[in-house]
């Protein structure tokens, strides 16, 4: 009778999966304008093209944040879809513990 040992196999911890993790998406409205609207931007800063205008009080799926200029001490860059929106003009439940980095 042969007993088959199975041959040792080299884990990487450099594996790039194992460091993903899964973002959430959060829902926040438009809030701290007198505006009708503000400018949803293609990055994290008013240097950015307007890509949209997002209607004060509408609510969004946001998916991440980056660091960016600063507006009103808030330098948090809120995704929803193809552009950001300065986390000033998300609500509290946009933070970045919830969203995450992009």
């Amino acid at each position: 009778m042969s007993v088959v040992v199975a041959s040792p196999v080299a884990v990487s911890t450099n594996d790039e999966s194992a460091r993903l993790f899964k973002r959430a998406t959060v829902t926040c409205a438009i809030v701290n304008t007198d505006s009708t609207s503000v400018n949803c931007r293609s990055g994290p800063g008013t240097g950015y093209s307007i890509v949209n205008h997002l209607t004060a009080g509408s609510v969004h799926s946001f998916t991440c944040y980056k660091k960016g200029e600063c507006y009103e001490g808030n330098c948090t860059w809120d995704k929803t879809g193809n552009c950001y929106v300065n986390g000033y003009y998300t609500d509290g439940y946009c933070t970045a513990a919830a969203l995450g980095l992009c």
